[in-house]
């Protein structure tokens, strides 16, 4: 099994510090060196001297400090105590004594002085002495505990990384899982504008057979360019399209309005997301560091804190308030495509109902022109009929006007004949009464039949009008028919579906 390197750093660390403590009590034993020994050089000079009772001869002895007898005796040819000129140099203010100058040498202290200046300087060694004990001591203990306390405040930072970097870990999940909802709301609320800007498309077809079929009832001849239902019913399907359109236009920009809330608030959770996968990246790598790492090395300005740096509270306010305005941005999403069902819906009902209460008049409308056509057809027949027998008739007044001719002439050929009567036989007999009588009766037959021979014309000049009006009119109901049944309802037939006017066709 290979061995762990935290158990390994662990044991390095524990000898470490054994090797220290060996070191620290050997440097005891060699400060006390010096003591020794200068017990020992003493005790070689004077084997009965101590620290007490016989100091060594380079310290203060006993009587030193009595005022010695040579200072009043008179100064002598070696007299070390002759009183000389004072000479006030930057060294006697240092030393505190005046220079003595004899006959034959110069000196400047006692053998008192200088023993007590060497009981001064071993004083002053054994002070510094005391003082490098006490402060490899308190060194060492110094050491040992701040090494327990950085050793404990690292542990604790490490957890409290740890805990950070799973913080931040969880904050980045959560970031993740929004930026998945927000990405797949965007991918909806596309899907729902395009088949928005589809049913926008659609919408121009049911529009432009509205219009053309308008147009082409304009083309309705004379008598027939009439306002009537399917008429009133096109321009109700026009109005219909045109606020529906409006609406869906509208519709439209809210949509590309909220798309762009949508990918704002996408850009907003990927930047925070950002932020927080290389906060946790530089977590994660500063959890791995410890002593024994390569990558450590002094910082200079490490420990500096910006000015602009956020507070841990502000940190998880942002963090909260970013989260809460995206999902309160996809929910708003959400409700608009919602409205977008009801909408289109709605939309398609209303342009189907009213295509076809259009198709229904349309119908009637073709249903009353093709009656209508019937009638005047079988009028048309009619008049034909009669002016054919009206012709005949004619024909027949004719000839028989024309037959009444010869008893005219048989008449009046004998009231020719007796007008030659002699005398008094020309007289106006009850014959001639008779004859008189027939002429008049012949006469006034032959004025009947040729009244009845003019009312005869009239009445197929008549006839003939009326055919004409009829053939006219036919004609007419035939165009309108035509437009009506052959092409507006032809352009009808390619209404589109609901589905399609919802915008679920495929353009």
């Amino acid at each position: 099994m290979e061995a762990d390197p935290c158990n390994t750093q662990f044991v390095e660390q524990v000898d470490n510090k054994l090797n220290l403590n060996d070191e620290c009590e050997r440097m005891d034993t060699v400060k006390q060196l010096p003591e020794n020994k200068e017990l020992n050089i003493a005790l070689s000079i004077n084997p009965k001297a101590d620290e007490f009772e016989n100091p060594p001869c380079y310290i203060p002895q006993p009587g030193d400090e009595l005022p010695s007898k040579d200072l009043l005796k008179p100064m002598g040819p070696i007299g070390p105590w002759a009183t000389g000129k004072v000479d006030w140099s930057p060294m006697a203010g240092l030393t505190g004594t005046r220079p003595v100058v004899d006959r034959y040498s110069i000196t400047r202290f006692s053998p008192n002085e200088w023993r007590a200046k060497n009981k001064e300087t071993l004083q002053k060694t054994n002070d510094i002495f005391d003082k490098a004990i006490k402060n490899q001591y308190s060194s060492k203990t110094a050491f040992m505990r701040i090494s327990a306390l950085v050793e404990k405040t690292q542990a604790e930072t490490t957890k409290n990384l740890k805990q950070r970097g799973q913080l931040v870990g969880k904050w980045k999940t959560t970031l993740e899982t929004a930026i998945k909802n927000m990405a797949d709301e965007i991918s909806t609320l596309e899907e729902e504008r395009i088949r928005l800007k589809k049913s926008l498309v659609i919408l121009g077809v049911p529009e432009s057979i509205a219009k053309e079929c308008i147009e082409k009832r304009a083309g309705r001849p004379d008598t027939e360019l009439v306002r009537d239902t399917p008429e009133e019913e096109l321009i109700n399907e026009l109005a219909l399209i045109a606020e529906i359109r409006q609406q869906l236009k509208k519709t439209l920009e809210d949509f590309e309005q909220q798309q762009v809330e949508n990918r704002t608030a996408r850009q907003r959770l990927e930047y925070d997301w950002s932020d927080k996968k290389e906060a946790y990246e530089i977590d994660t790598i500063n959890v791995g560091l410890n002593n024994f790492s390569k990558t450590i090395m002094f910082r200079p300005g490490a420990i500096r804190q910006p000015p602009e740096q956020a507070s841990e509270q502000y940190w998880e306010h942002f963090s909260k308030e970013t989260l809460e305005e995206c999902e309160k941005c996809r929910q708003k999403s959400i409700k608009l495509r919602q409205t977008l069902n009801s909408i289109l819906m709605n939309a398609a009902r209303d342009i189907r109902n009213q295509a076809d209460v259009v198709e229904r008049a349309f119908i009637a409308r073709i249903n009353c022109t093709q009656e209508n056509l019937q009638r005047f057809e079988n009028e048309l027949r009619d008049c034909l009929q009669k002016l054919a027998d009206t012709e005949t008739r004619i024909v027949q007044l004719h000839r028989a006007v024309r037959s009444f001719d010869a008893a005219m002439k048989v008449a009046q050929t004998r009231m020719d004949n007796r007008s030659f009567r002699p005398n008094v036989e020309n007289c106006r007999d009850f014959a001639q009464q008779d004859l008189i009588d027939e002429v008049a009766t012949i006469q006034s037959g032959v004025t009947a039949m040729l009244s009845e021979l003019d009312a005869a014309e009239n009445i197929k000049t008549g006839l003939m009008q009326t055919r004409s009006l009829l053939e006219r009119e036919i004609m007419l109901k035939r165009r309108t028919l035509w437009l009506d049944r052959d092409r507006c309802m032809l352009l009808r037939s390619h209404y589109p579906s609901a589905s399609a006017l919802s915008g679920f066709a495929s353009m």
